[in-house]
């Protein structure tokens, strides 16, 4: 991958949070600057903080205060955000319907109105940093800041001072309002694409998560699932850092009283030593080859085995229990087809794949096109790079180096990319695996990479220790009759 994104294991999300997302760029009073409005709402002023300067970048306002802070000065809500008296609820409905209140010290995010659902039983709630999914406690956000990215594209960002919740950014196309939680005010609101994109592109977005929503049928609701997606923090002087990958799952919500959290964990990874990666291309680390060709290769904490026999690439998932052993697969094969545990879901959508595994390791997949068959797979996984043509089953490089292993990661974009993990279900367990696609990427002309995090569920199996022939095929691929 190229550009503003690397990955991070589940651990690590803690320390960059704690040391990277402190530096917000807010200082000075943000209240006292703000200019008058006009009758439009329209703020002018001088551009030192975000009361006077809507012409994007970085707040300039203290979100904890002094103790005897100025009065804020509030502007009219715009757009679809409305406030009916002053310090009363302020509410927002995206485009797409996702619908927000802010009171109280609390914002609440909640799904399109339904018609054959109570849909305000499906609800995420910041009370402070401490999150709630639907009536289940979930955890206290880490650093200063929370990011949530909703169905249709909008985006909440929430800053906070210790526990307390301070102010909440919204974007949502060509929307981009500011909210005082404290004051219960809205101090920017403002219809304007190029305004929207500068402001969101200044302010950084912390720990970041994304809902997804499985909706067979219109009008209903089968569940909505939390993950964590990334990382951003900022610099000393507030300028946004490149997005680091952390896909956590953190819950998903079946009806108003039932809600599945899932617990984080990270398995640990075996201790390796830094290979010199001299010119002799040979197997390293947990890749093997068979004599007759086909390539092996176990990740390093042991969850999976990546086989690549040409144009066949097959992960697998194993987990061991009492009663047995499971095994779940996610295989790429043909002109791309992808197949979970042998059911058939889609084929690919451009030329290059990616397959993001919960413990951190990346393979990334190249063709010619959607039509083609694989040629090359890359694997990524901490230390270790191992690079494969897949044509004659051809190592072209495999080493064990930190240094080595980022150059090459960031260099190779990539594309469309599915995480793959295995989720607790009820009575079970093992649970079964999880496909979703998070985010694409794609070169950019000029150079660089352009980024989109549009989550799509693709499909899940049964649980492997009571229903292992199950697989929900949760895509819908228009060019194939079967899915």
């Amino acid at each position: 991958m190229r550009g503003s994104i690397h990955r991070m294991t589940p651990l690590a999300i803690i320390a960059a949070a704690m040391l990277g997302l402190s530096a917000c760029g807010d200082s000075g009073q943000e209240a006292a600057s703000e200019p008058p409005t006009d009758v439009d709402g329209n703020t002018g002023g001088n551009g030192g903080n975000d009361g006077g300067n809507d012409g994007g970048g970085n707040d300039g306002g203290n979100d904890g205060g002094n103790g005897s802070p100025d009065p804020v000065a509030s502007v009219p809500a715009s757009g679809r955000l409305t406030q009916r008296i002053a310090k009363g609820p302020i509410s927002h409905v995206t485009a797409s319907g996702w619908r927000t209140e802010i009171r109280d010290g609390t914002v609440t995010v909640r799904p399109p109105v339904g018609v054959n659902y109570e849909s305000d039983g499906f609800q995420y709630v910041s009370q402070g940093t401490r999150e709630s999914f639907g009536p289940r406690d979930l955890r206290s956000w880490q650093g200063d800041r929370r990011s949530l990215l909703l169905p249709g594209g909008a985006k909440l960002t929430l800053h906070a001072a210790g526990s307390q919740l301070t102010k909440v950014s919204l974007y949502d196309g060509n929307e981009s309002h500011q909210i005082d939680v404290v004051a219960q005010a809205v101090t920017h609101s403002r219809v304007d694409a190029d305004l929207a994109a500068s402001r969101d592109a200044g302010e950084h977005d912390g720990e970041t998560a994304y809902f997804s929503r499985l909706q067979f049928r219109a009008g209903t609701i089968d569940w909505i699932y939390l993950s964590n997606i990334y990382v951003q923090g900022a610099a000393a002087d507030g300028t946004p850092q490149d997005k680091k990958i952390s896909a956590v799952p953190l819950a998903r919500q079946f009806s108003p009283t039932h809600v599945d959290v899932y617990p984080v964990s990270t398995p640990a990874a075996a201790a390796e030593v830094t290979d010199a990666c001299d010119a002799v291309v040979k197997p390293r680390g947990g890749l093997t080859q068979d004599p007759a060709g086909p390539l092996t290769y176990v990740t390093r904490s042991g969850e999976s085995t990546i086989k690549i026999d040409r144009h066949t690439i097959t992960v697998t998932r194993t987990v061991s229990w009492a009663g047995g052993q499971s095994g779940f697969t996610w295989q790429v094969w043909g002109d791309p087809h992808e197949n979970l545990n042998g059911k058939h879901i889609k084929d690919w959508l451009g030329l290059r794949r990616t397959l993001l595994l919960s413990d951190g390791t990346k393979i990334t997949m190249h063709a010619d096109g959607p039509d083609r068959v694989v040629h090359t797979t890359s694997i990524y996984d901490g230390p270790q790079s191992h690079q494969i043509g897949n044509t004659t089953n051809l190592l072209r490089h495999s080493c064990v180096n930190t240094a080595v292993a980022q150059q090459r990661e960031a260099q190779e974009y990539d594309g469309e990319t599915v995480h793959l993990t295995l989720l607790p279900q009820p009575g079970s367990v093992v649970g079964g695996l999880f496909a979703i696609n998070i985010y694409d990427e794609q070169p950019v002309a000029g150079g660089g990479t352009s980024w989109q995090f549009v989550p799509t569920p693709l499909g899940e199996t049964g649980a492997g220790d009571l229903n292992p022939n199950q697989v929900n095929d949760l895509y819908d691929d228009p060019r194939l009759g079967h899915t």
